[in-house]
């Protein structure tokens, strides 16, 4: 009963929070959670014993799973140079340096136990960053670079200060073991995190192949994936389960963006919601225990003979002073070699200081100081565990101080933009329908309704949204066509026909195209050769008739595109060169596709079934080649996606709305049934909520 009580305040502890910062916005509310806490210690005499591997498991292990799935990955990759420089080289550069400044600064503290504080405040955290951002406007690329860092510097952190409190708790410490340790970690928790997180995809996969579609069981796997990673590397592996778990979010989101699975936002839109309301809980919990915690640890520091309570939080202070300026110079550091190397953008202190402010801690610095035992191998307490905490807690409160109060100084900027980037999950649909009396079945009367949306697409299409539109209509024709697989034969009035032809037809057309650029030396044979290689794997996938992407398929691409970077380094022949053959050899060998079966199409002039639907796969195919050279040479610039963002949603809006009043005037005309109609209509609904939340990752 204490237990579910002691929940229950918790929970309680931070909706008020949160009702508090709703009218304080300007203070960040770690803060009013930490002062909450505070007075559940001192007013209520609140005690909370923390073990260290359930709080991991049950705090870090969820929140860096939701971390890696909300990954900017666009912005990872554009960005890459500062996000790894900064999650990897900056947090061994601080751990080492600043756990040397430390241990000069608090002779109390062992090498150990230094590095340790070191290594547990250099994670970054970006959603106190976003809360104090949504007053203040920080640089786009300042956001994505704090953003990305985040996550792998949470890794990279926690793995270094539990290598150091594993030395500390053994009672020596050898920089070559510590370094062996590292690795040995990092290498079986990544291996374990992308198999595991590849058997989480599957298993979702073959779920969805069976029709268990069931929202609430896929939610209850996306909530417990973290866990059993966590678990299964640390208890089985021994290994880093903070790495495995972001390894695991990471593939399972990489897997679950390149199936087709529109059929069923209800999944999507639950799953992303549940993960909001769960993470929400989770961040604000951390900071109400981190106040309760913090009564004993000043306890011990004020009746400590040895250190007086004024010197502990001078520390604190200086211990953050120490982080900053090493942050700062490293992002001046960078701008000086970014000019040296391009010769733009001259260093620029304002952005290496707003770079330095937002490097802010929170809920990962202080779930990790949470786990520190109480006690070495030898029985003795663990080394000045208590300061520790406190010297943490101080740099932690510091930093979310000094960047609510400087940042908007240093910017000289506010806003009122929100940078909360709720993503959009993909996901499956369940074609399951009972036609009773009515003509249509539910799936028909889908088929139906996105067919008038495609032609509504058709009719809003200009030449500033062609190839968004060539976009939404090939996803809605896949849609189509996996609902018509998972009909059963006795509601489908057309067999389903089968377009291996007109797909070979379209591939001998890129091949003979494709030989023609080699032979015009309009390509290298280096260009040559990949592109073949991407033609016969197209042929493989109709002969072997896939119609979706294995779950392992990533590795091989990854593969793959390692060698193509090799062969590239080791030709003579330039990256940019070998992309603009690349380009080029795209569009051709698609308007070659297109050209070959638009004559294709002049064998089916008949009225019959089978033509018209002859004539139907054609056409589709047609679209899915000009959506490839519209995507290909439309713009890829932050401008332009945001523009694209705006069209694809109105155009989702308009087709939805569309598909809507379709399934009114069916069911008003007695063509589908009651239920159908709720059904489908509920479905438009989830699918136009998703539309609204978007997969805006920029």
């Amino acid at each position: 009963m204490a237990i579910l009580e002691l929940i229950v305040i918790l929970i309680v502890s931070v909706t008020v929070s949160n009702v508090i910062s709703h009218f304080v916005p300007d203070v960040p509310v770690s803060l009013f959670q930490i002062a909450i806490g505070l007075i559940l210690a001192w007013v209520f005499g609140v005690f909370i014993a923390v073990d260290a591997h359930w709080f991991m498991l049950l705090f870090v292990a969820p929140l860096l799973y939701n971390d890696a799935w909300r990954f900017p990955k666009r912005e990872l990759w554009e960005l890459r140079g500062p996000i790894l420089g900064n999650a990897i080289l900056l947090v061994l550069l601080t751990t080492l340096v600043g756990g040397f400044l430390i241990h000069l600064l608090i002779p109390q503290f062992p090498k150990s136990v230094a590095l340790a504080l070191a290594a547990v405040v250099s994670p970054t955290d970006p959603v106190a960053v976003q809360a104090i951002a949504k007053r203040v406007k920080l640089p786009a690329n300042v956001m994505h670079i704090v953003s990305g860092e985040s996550l792998i510097n949470d890794a990279s952190g926690l793995v270094s200060f539990n290598t150091a409190i594993k030395a500390t708790v053994a009672g020596t410490f050898l920089l070559t073991d510590a370094i062996g340790n590292f690795f040995w970690m990092t290498i079986i928790g990544l291996i374990v995190g992308l198999v595991l997180g590849n058997i989480v995809s599957l298993l979702r996969d073959t779920f969805d192949r069976v029709g268990l579609t069931d929202v609430v069981f896929h939610t209850v796997i996306m909530l417990l994936s973290p866990f059993l990673i966590y678990w299964a590397a640390e208890d089985i592996f021994h290994s880093s389960g903070v790495i495995a778990v972001v390894a695991g979010g990471i593939i399972t989101k990489i897997l679950s963006d390149q199936q087709i699975d529109a059929r069923n936002p209800e999944i999507s839109v639950t799953a992303v919601r549940t993960w909001e309301i769960f993470v929400y809980l989770l961040n604000g919990v951390i900071f109400v225990l981190l106040g309760i915690e913090l009564p004993q640890a000043i306890d011990v520091v004020i009746k400590s003979s040895q250190i007086h309570t004024g010197r502990a939080i001078f520390y604190g202070i200086a211990v953050w002073v120490i982080i900053f300026v090493i942050r700062t110079l490293w992002a001046y550091g960078n701008q000086v070699m970014l000019y040296i190397k391009n010769g733009e953008h001259k260093p620029d202190m304002k952005t290496s200081l707003t770079l330095g402010l937002s490097g802010v801690r929170g809920a990962v610095t202080m779930a990790a100081v949470m786990t520190i035992p109480t006690v070495v191998a030898d029985g003795s307490e663990f080394p000045q565990r208590n300061l520790l905490v406190f010297v943490a807690a101080v740099v932690v409160i510091v930093s979310l101080l000094v960047a609510t109060i400087m940042l908007p100084f240093v910017t000289k900027e506010r806003s009122a933009h929100d940078f909360t980037q709720p993503e959009m999950l993909d996901a499956e649909v369940d074609s399951t329908s009972e036609a009773h009396k009515a003509d249509l079945s539910e799936a028909q009367a889908r088929i139906f309704a996105m067919q008038i949306g495609i032609q509504t697409l058709r009719e809003s299409q200009r030449d500033d949204n062609r190839a968004i539109v060539y976009e939404l209509v090939t996803r809605k024709q896949g849609t189509i066509t996996q609902i018509r697989r998972q009909m059963p034969m006795a509601q489908t009035k057309k067999p389903l026909s089968d377009d291996s032809e007109l797909r070979r037809v379209a591939l001998d057309a890129q091949r003979d195209r494709l030989q023609q650029l080699l032979v015009n030396e309009e390509i290298s044979p280096l260009t040559f050769s990949s592109q073949s290689r991407r033609l016969e794997r197209l042929e493989n996938l109709i002969a072997t008739d896939k119609t979706y992407r294995m779950s392992t398929q990533w590795a091989w691409e990854l593969i793959r595109r390692g060698l193509r970077s090799i062969r590239i380094w080791f030709s003579d022949e330039t990256t940019d060169k070998v992309k603009k053959e690349t380009s080029l050899a795209i569009r051709e060998t698609s308007k070659a596709a297109i050209k070959k079966l638009s004559e294709h199409m002049t064998r089916y002039n008949g009225d019959t079934v089978s033509h018209r639907i002859e004539r139907q796969n054609a056409y589709n195919l047609i679209v899915a080649y000009r959506y490839r050279i519209e995507h290909d040479k439309h713009l890829d610039t932050p401008q332009q996606r945001e523009i694209d963002e705006k069209l694809r949603m109105e155009l989702e809006l308009k087709a939805l709305n569309v598909q809507r009043e379709t399934i009114q005037n069916l069911y008003e005309q007695g063509r589908i049934t009651r239920q159908a109609g709720i059904n489908i209509r509920q479905f438009i609904n989830f699918a136009e909520t998703a539309a609204l939340a978007g997969k805006n990752e920029s």
